[in-house]
């Protein structure tokens, strides 16, 4: 089955006004071929056929430009999902294209808002609690979002519902969430009523917008597998990938020299230091280990289930200590119940950046602004996270040894997974040892 889109000049007698099409749908099998003229109009002139989209243009509003381009897809996804080779005709090509178009309006009574809905799907959808808390602040700002239409740009009763949400809407959404910190300053007395307190809207970086949306699709597609919605508009609008810069991470020698620093008049930054090195000797996310007990510990091998990808792959990842990370261990054998100190994460990663200020390990690295889309030059020890420590073990051992396989069986990654990938980053020292090989 195939859907394709022809342009059919629309008639008018002013022959100064500008050139105008409808959108013709037509929709081929084996035995079928149903051609269906829409009530979609588009400059004809800027109008991309193959793109199915206008061309770059300032002559067609943006917004207008996004409205058509995400209602064509919304049509050809819905066309896609109801086709029935059996039973489909013109009325029923007619009847889809319409309810795209305009949907039906039904009895609020029968509806289920898009709150609702993510509610539910945090509180029934096999999560852990930190994953579910990312959910809160997406939930508080479709409330504000739905607040607004109603109290500032007067929509009465606006209310998002799983049943009618248009892809048009999750594209209003997306410019609300971008410009919230904006309408948080020219209407202060509206948004006095959510309490923001200390945490007003800030301008949100490319990556927590990307997130936001991720939030709805995922929601969306729930919606549809438990058969609470057949509506797919949440398929209708794209989400681009997020923009992330080259991973930084400490140099084998810049990292012994944090583990070789004394700082007994400093017995605090003692324990993030140790939590650190131990961290960038076996590769773990920080929340896997905060978790570890001695019954991780087989022999001088750890060995534990990420729970990030435990639901991806539950395979057991193995890590031959070093001599560095067993000293670590010892220090605080029988101290606490867990193998290692806890802390909160904030807490840990303003102590990894204190104890690299102290061991002076201060070199400039660039990093993505994601919020401007620039890049900036910043002392490593400013933006140094419990992440580093995971890129220290990443970045290093693929400097000695290029198998990602070999090096991802030790870091939990999933196969062909994205975020590894980032780190095989090719540096001047790896372009040096190929070109001599044919010096």
């Amino acid at each position: 089955m195939k859907i394709t889109i022809i342009t059919k000049e629309c008639k008018t007698k002013d022959k100064n006004a500008t050139t105008k099409a409808n959108l013709c749908f037509r929709l081929r099998d084996k035995d079928v071929d149903l051609k269906v003229r829409s009530d979609i109009e588009v400059m004809l002139g800027y109008w991309d056929n193959d793109a199915l989209s206008y061309r770059r243009t300032k002559k067609v509003p943006s917004d207008e430009q996004k409205k058509v381009k995400v209602l064509v897809q919304a049509i050809i996804a819905a066309l896609s999902e109801q086709y029935n080779s059996t039973t489909a005709d013109v009325a029923w090509m007619k009847n889809v294209i319409e309810e795209c178009i305009n949907p039906t309006l039904k009895s609020t009574e029968t509806l289920t808002t898009v709150v609702s809905r993510m509610e539910q799907y945090i509180a029934e959808h096999h999560m852990s609690p930190k994953s579910a808390l990312v959910y809160k602040p997406t939930i508080k700002k479709l409330q504000r979002y739905e607040a607004y239409k109603r109290e500032i740009e007067g929509e009465e009763g606006f209310t998002l519902y799983c049943e009618t949400i248009r892809p048009e809407d999750y594209l209003d959404f997306r410019e609300y969430v971008i410009n919230e910190y904006i309408h948080y300053n020219d209407y202060p007395e509206f948004y006095e009523q959510f309490n923001l307190g200390m945490h007003p809207p800030k301008q949100m970086s490319s990556t927590q917008i990307i997130g936001i949306m991720h939030h709805l699709r995922i929601v969306g597609h729930w919606c549809i597998k438990m058969g609470f919605t057949t509506n797919r508009s949440c398929d209708a609008f794209t989400i681009p990938a997020a923009v992330q810069g080259t991973p930084f991470y400490l140099t084998i020698e810049e990292r012994d020299k944090v583990y070789n620093a004394n700082l007994h008049n400093k017995p605090e930054l003692e324990v993030y230091r140790d939590l650190f090195i131990f961290q960038s000797m076996v590769g773990c996310r920080v929340g896997d280990m905060f978790s570890f007990t001695k019954d991780n510990i087989v022999g001088e091998i750890l060995q534990y289930l990420p729970h990030k990808t435990m639901r991806k792959r539950s395979q057991t990842v193995s890590v031959p200590l070093t001599t560095k990370a067993m000293e670590i261990l010892k220090r605080y054998d029988g101290k606490q119940e867990k193998l290692l100190p806890t802390k909160q994460v904030y807490q840990y990663n303003e102590g990894i950046r204190a104890v690299l200020r102290e061991c002076g390990i201060n070199r400039m690295v660039t990093i993505l602004d994601t919020v401007t889309g620039k890049e900036v030059q910043k002392p490593i020890c400013d933006v140094a996270t419990s992440h580093m420590a995971r890129r220290n073990f990443i970045g290093n051992l693929y400097k000695k040894v290029k198998d990602p396989e070999l090096v991802s069986s030790m870091t939990g990654h999933v196969n062909g997974s994205r975020a590894f990938a980032r780190y095989r980053e090719i540096d001047e020292e790896t372009k040096v040892n190929l070109v001599n090989l044919i010096n």
